[in-house]
């Protein structure tokens, strides 16, 4: 019973040390891409999964109480999942003015000219449609910095652009 016990012990440290091993080999190739680390910033393409992603533009509005937000365009495309699928289900937007994130907001004065609707609009492979969201400003002298990741994926790729605020 004893040998066992010690046998099973040496079968689960060995084990231990094979997957510690395998995880390491996956961080040193990681590191010999360029990389620092798995989460990659893309400035540039705009291809996350099966979709394609770009930050068009920005533009300062006021929200129903008189605060300051930013208006975000983006240009969603629907490259290659045979399903339809919206913007709000496929990507995670976000933005930030030093570090700290911006809540969206959800009412816009009409004099914006803000259409939250084509968040939420499928749209089917080979489609694109414009979309935009609005941010509460923290201030509006620190530029805005956006992010966007697929929503539910395994590649932690993130597209960003950043917005200058202040003239």
């Amino acid at each position: 019973m004893k040998k066992t016990r010690i046998l099973l012990a040496v079968l689960l440290s060995l084990l231990f040390v094979f997957f510690a091993v395998a995880s390491g080999e996956d961080t040193e190739s990681t590191a010999d891409q360029g990389s620092d680390s798995a989460k990659t910033t893309v400035a540039d393409d705009s291809e996350i999964g099966d979709y394609s992603i770009e930050i068009l533009e920005s533009r300062l509005a006021k929200d129903f109480e008189g605060e300051d937000v930013v208006i975000i365009k983006y240009k969603f495309t629907n490259v290659a999942n045979d399903e339809p699928a919206s913007f709000m289900f496929a990507f995670d937007a976000a933005a930030f003015q030093d570090g700290v994130g911006l809540n969206e907001c959800i009412f816009v004065d009409d004099s914006a000219d803000y259409s939250s609707d084509n968040q939420t609009k499928e749209i089917k492979k080979g489609s694109s449609i414009e979309v935009e969201v609005a941010y509460e400003l923290n201030d509006t002298t620190t530029d805005v910095e956006v992010e966007v990741q697929e929503l539910f994926s395994f590649e932690e790729r993130t597209i960003t652009k950043t917005f200058k605020i202040a003239e």
